[in-house]
């Protein structure tokens, strides 16, 4: 099992601040705290509201993707 930021990868968030694509990171409120970050798919957009998955951590950021669990 991993730990701190590392051990976020495959959990759930939800965006607060719209991402919008991998030059222009958001928001997600994850484990109780606000996070940056910026889409798996670099020209993705997602809305706030959108609950998303933690594929990755790049430079301090979360790499995320929408889930189909709304």
């Amino acid at each position: 099992m991993l730990n701190g930021v590392q051990g976020m990868i495959g959990e759930t968030a939800l965006v607060t601040k719209s991402i919008k694509g991998a030059h222009h990171p958001g928001s997600v409120r994850a484990r109780g705290e606000e996070w940056l970050a910026i889409p798996l798919d670099p020209e993705e957009n997602i809305n706030p509201g959108t609950n998303v998955v933690v594929a990755d951590i790049e430079r301090g950021l979360l790499v995320v993707y929408a889930s189909d669990i709304q």
